[in-house]
């Protein structure tokens, strides 16, 4: 054991072995012996050198369980050795990067598809099939700059507004709308009653809220014939929807920007009494309004309500602008202001059962603090199965060319029944409208079939996504 031991340099446990014994007993017995027993790395790392752990662990990119394992020693060792040359080990974050496979991506293909591809940080990473905020990191680390998350940059960025609005408030017809305003007030501010100068046509219903409506509407539609759409689109001109004022009127109207504020309450805020006489609102329902004139549903009733209380709301909050034929029509009523919109009725589905009904048109109104449509829907759920026994179910469509993929219908526990085929729509490029294939039927007496009469009249088919339907049994 002595020979072995100190003249051979053979370790504890391989002396234990070559005498059948075990390394605790050769342990004991040297020291018995008065022979030092060597500490573990003497004995097991001494053929093995420095550049051979740095090579594995650093060159060739294993762990320290793997470099251990090629060496036959202890993780221990390795890091001992490792921390003894100066090379240390890599820190977490290191680690985790080799685990993932994360320097494998070199930090030129992030630029390039950063810088000249136009990706944002969340694209790049889910290119890699890595963590949302992979890039952010290697960005971070490699003291890059990022791009402000704004405008085009963003991911959630759907063309902008900014180009359209401007072509939409410059253009012939909105000069028009605004001189023929100006001449049928005798150029005479309508709150002061008195011939201004510098004279402005503010829109009652917003501007903002129109455009929105209109862009969502035309979406389907070639770039080279979007814009002409919108820019054609007769809700901004409405004659009922403009109000002259003076310059300075407008200001304090619009004064704080509060784009969610409700259309009357900016202006009760600046005028009052022309507000109110104006308006078919008193003070008690202006006082409904938070200090950002939005409104939260507390204290409403439902009611059945004539087309025409709610035909300005549709017109400029839902993006088709009409209300089909209904059976019924409820609104959330909170005094005088109205909260929420929902029809009912047949829809264009000729193979909808009689019991059966299809929500043709929900509209929550954009001053409405939501969330509010699923609780108005549970509300009129309850007033159709108690005031019309007869219908058992609802059917709902959202069209997924205008980006509607039925998230309230979700939220509210409608079931989900697949989709309709793709269908398509015409755009008549004299007048940019975008009209239903219905509006293309064949006519009776007329042999021409549907396309024949389409080209005829010059008209563009314009193909649209499937719809997704979803139905509620009551």
């Amino acid at each position: 054991m002595h020979d072995l031991y100190v003249h051979l340099e053979l370790t504890a446990k391989e002396c234990a072995k070559i005498l059948g014994v075990s390394d605790t007993s050769i342990c004991r017995r040297l020291k018995k012996l008065g022979i030092r027993v060597r500490p573990p790395i003497r004995g097991l790392m001494t053929n093995i050198s420095d550049d051979q752990v740095i090579d594995l662990y650093w060159n060739n990119k294993l762990s320290i369980c793997e470099t251990a394992k090629k060496l036959g020693v202890s993780e221990g060792c390795v890091k001992k050795r490792l921390n003894k040359s100066g090379k240390g080990t890599r820190t977490v974050r290191e680690g985790a990067r080799l685990w993932r496979g994360s320097d494998e991506i070199l930090d030129d293909q992030l630029i390039h598809l950063y810088d000249v591809c136009g990706w944002s940080c969340e694209k790049i990473s889910a290119h890699f099939n890595k963590s949302s905020q992979f890039t952010r990191h290697r960005f971070i680390a490699m003291g890059k700059e990022r791009r402000k998350n704004t405008g085009k940059n963003n991911g959630s960025w759907k063309g902008g507004i900014n180009d359209i609005g401007s072509a939409v408030r410059g253009c012939a017809t909105s000069l028009q709308w605004r001189k023929d305003a100006f001449s049928k007030q005798q150029y005479k501010s309508e709150i002061s009653n008195q011939q201004i100068r510098e004279l402005n046509c503010h829109h009652i219903y917003p501007f903002h809220v129109i455009l929105r409506s209109s862009i969502t509407k035309h979406t389907p539609l070639p770039d080279e014939y979007r814009s002409l759409a919108i820019v054609n689109d007769p809700r901004f001109y409405d004659g009922q929807n403009g109000l002259v004022v003076s310059k300075e009127e407008h200001d304090n109207i619009e004064m704080g920007k509060l784009d969610q504020a409700h259309p009357w309450w900016k202006i009760w805020q600046a005028y009052p009494s022309f507000a109110i006489n104006r308006s078919d609102f008193n003070d008690m329902d202006f006082d409904l309004f938070n200090d950002k004139g939005m409104i939260r549903p507390t204290d409403y009733s439902i009611n059945i309500s004539p087309v025409g209380d709610i035909k300005h709301i549709i017109r400029y909050e839902h993006y088709l602008g009409t209300i089909p034929g209904s059976k019924l029509i409820l609104v959330a009523r909170q005094k005088s202001v109205i909260v929420g919109i929902a029809t009912f009725g047949k829809g264009t589905n000729r193979n909808i059962p009689d019991n059966t009904w299809e929500l043709t048109r929900l509209c929550i109104p954009f001053y409405v603090v939501r969330p509010f449509a699923c609780e108005f829907l549970d509300r009129c759920y309850g007033y159709i199965r108690e005031n019309y026994p007869q219908i058992k179910e609802l059917v709902s469509f959202a069209d997924s060319s205008v980006g509607h993929n039925g998230g309230i219908y979700r939220m509210a526990k409608w079931a989900k029944n697949g989709q309709t085929p793709p269908s398509y729509a015409y755009f008549d490029p004299a007048t940019f409208k975008l009209m239903h294939k219905s509006a293309c039927r064949r006519i009776k007496g007329v042999d021409k079939t549907e396309r024949e009469l389409a080209d005829e009249r010059g008209w563009i088919r314009i193909p649209l996504t499937h719809k997704y339907k979803y139905s509620l049994i009551l």
